[in-house]
């Protein structure tokens, strides 16, 4: 047996014994929902874990006050009446809690706990650093109405298109259940946001519990609003679920909760290969693997597939692009990017068509702008840029670039240096990657430039690019259903400061335009800048803009309301009701 066919033996062994470990006997009967997933999760910890896997998993266990609409990527009230209002200033936001929203206790949800929420989120002894500087760039404080038991509010600290949809987006937690001594009671907002910190040994004592792992993994631990409840973990192996038998939202559901899923199982399988034979064998209610386009294809074509599982390929948020480092170290680097004109013509010579219908299946779109396509907000008028060997050629004659040695490589005199056109593309080593940077390299040699091939980890890839230590990069944004707040990638400031404008575009017009789509409340105002920006990105193309990836997802048709979505998680597990 070769090395690779003993791997692929142990990788579905492997997968056998977990799926009779985690479900003994497969029932098809019975309302159980499998989950495929390729990772397990870095945690369950309200507001200290973030994987892709926990907020997957935190939408059937917990609730927040607002909420999207997977179907048209909206956002909508959740546990409050309305969507919130601001005052004139544009910081205060005001909300008012629903009735009839209880904890598992039947403690109802108060606004203290809002309040409580809020402090343990943003407090810098909290062990969340991935996620509390966005919050606390845009949270300034929380405090309740003087007259009203169920209205509050919340000041942002800066007038922001998206402040209710980041304010509204907080995790909930139950002060008695995580704070019965009320500890966190004398944790002041303006304390939290001061560049002296204060603490004391009662707040450190709380927040060493609260961080601790326990609360990560522990079942009993993880309490929430939501309508399931974590029963058992088994690290790299599965998590389930459990649906609870009194919760507040049947009033709200109806008779249908009763036949909604009494169990999810979250199964980890890593590997491609095992997830689609256990779907193959039934064992999967739930996937979406970016990695399955070429196995879904195949199953598409057999009868008891298409009898048991409706399959899809979905469009997605997220795209892929090569970067373009428009600011290199003179000491150190070539500036083969800062002219416009060559920029240009790589993207002309980039045959992107082809490496859709070829590595891709066909099963990707065309991406043109920093907005996807899917999303009202994007420019439209701009085209993907057409494959033209002859035009690129031009444009780099005009910027300078001519092959003048005859070796079938262009050249140019740069600082008193002849350089070649042969510069280095970083990718992470996975998937079809490799083989997609050779057809790119094939088509850059038609016009005499040298793609030099440079695969790296995942860490190395991006190590790299917060750096600017590179030539060109390809790389992948995710992107969810509602307005992308663009000052991280495009802003002038986030080059400087190494975040991940990795390309180093922008001015004081770009600069001018972000400030302006972010804190435009009126919507007439804030689209027209974001689509300037939008144009402006286009004609400067730091960005070669490549594709949108189309998402393989499966479902089982024994369940109904088993839809797909292109926002994250893709469908309504918790909404799936098993067919008689």
């Amino acid at each position: 047996m070769s090395r690779e066919s003993f791997r692929l033996f142990c990788l579905l062994f492997l997968s056998s014994v977990f799926v009779h470990s985690c479900v003994k006997q497969r029932d098809l009967k019975s309302n159980t929902v499998i989950v495929r997933e390729n990772a397990f999760p870095d945690g369950l910890h309200p507001t200290n874990s973030s994987s892709g896997v926990t907020s997957f998993i935190h939408s059937l266990t917990q609730k927040s006050l607002l909420s999207t609409d997977l179907a048209t990527g909206k956002t909508i009230p959740l546990l409050v009446e309305f969507l919130p209002t601001t005052d004139s200033s544009g910081l205060i936001y005001r909300f008012q809690l629903k009735k009839g929203i209880f904890w598992d206790n039947k403690d109802e949800l108060s606004i203290k706990d809002v309040i409580f929420s809020t402090k343990a989120l943003l407090c810098p002894l909290t062990n969340n650093p991935q996620i509390r500087p966005i919050y606390a760039s845009i949270i300034d404080s929380v405090y309740p109405d003087q007259k009203d038991e169920r209205v509050f509010y919340m000041k942002a600290k800066n007038i922001h298109i998206s402040n209710s949809e980041a304010i509204g987006g907080i995790p909930l937690l139950q002060q008695s259940h995580w704070d019965p001594n009320n500890t966190l009671n004398a944790l002041t907002f303006s304390n939290i946001h001061s560049e002296k910190f204060t603490t004391t040994e009662a707040l450190d004592k709380w927040f060493n519990q609260y961080n601790s792992a326990d609360n990560s993994y522990v079942p009993e631990k993880l309490v929430g609003l939501g309508p399931y409840q974590v029963e058992k973990i088994e690290k790299d192996n599965f998590i389930s679920l459990v649906r609870k038998k009194d919760w507040w939202g049947e009033a709200f559901v109806g008779a249908d909760y009763d036949n909604r899923p009494k169990k999810i199982i979250f199964k980890i399988i890593t590997d491609d290969t095992p997830a689609f034979l256990a779907i193959k064998n039934q064992e999967i209610d739930f996937n979406a693997s970016r990695g399955g386009v070429s196995r879904l294809l195949k199953l598409q074509t057999k009868d008891y597939f298409n009898e048991n599982y409706e399959s899809e390929f979905v469009p997605t948020y997220g795209y892929t692009y090569i970067g373009l480092n428009t600011k290199p170290n003179e000491s150190s680097q070539v500036p083969f990017f800062v002219d416009k004109n060559v920029r240009k013509a790589i993207a002309h010579l980039i045959p992107v068509d082809e490496i859709i219908t070829v590595i891709k299946y066909g099963k990707a779109t065309r991406q043109s702008s920093i907005v996807s396509t899917h999303k009202s907000a994007c420019d439209t008028s701009l085209k993907p840029v057409e494959y033209n060997i002859e035009k690129a050629r031009q444009l780099l004659s005009e910027a300078g670039w001519r092959d003048t040695d005859g070796d079938q490589i262009i050249d140019k005199m740069i600082n008193g240096k002849k350089e070649q056109f042969s510069f280095k593309l970083n990718y992470i080593t996975r998937g079809n990657n490799k083989e997609i940077v050779f057809m790119m390299k094939e088509s850059l040699q038609k016009a005499g430039i040298q793609l030099i091939s440079n695969p790296l980890d995942f860490n190395s890839h991006y190590g790299k690019a917060s750096n600017h230590d590179f030539d060109a990069m390809i790389g992948v944004w995710g992107s969810g259903s509602g307005y992308s707040d663009p000052t991280q990638l495009w802003s002038t400031e986030s080059w400087s400061n190494k975040g991940a404008n990795f390309c180093g575009f922008g001015n004081s017009k770009s600069d001018s335009l972000i400030v302006k789509a972010n804190t435009s409340l009126n919507e007439e105002e804030h689209l027209k800048a974001y689509k300037e920006l939008q144009a402006l990105i286009y004609e400067e193309q730091p960005y070669v803009f490549l594709w949108s990836d189309l998402l393989p997802m499966v479902s089982h048709k024994r369940f109904k309301n088993n839809n797909f979505y292109k926002a994250r998680p893709n469908t309504s597990i918790g909404s799936y009701q098993l067919l008689e």
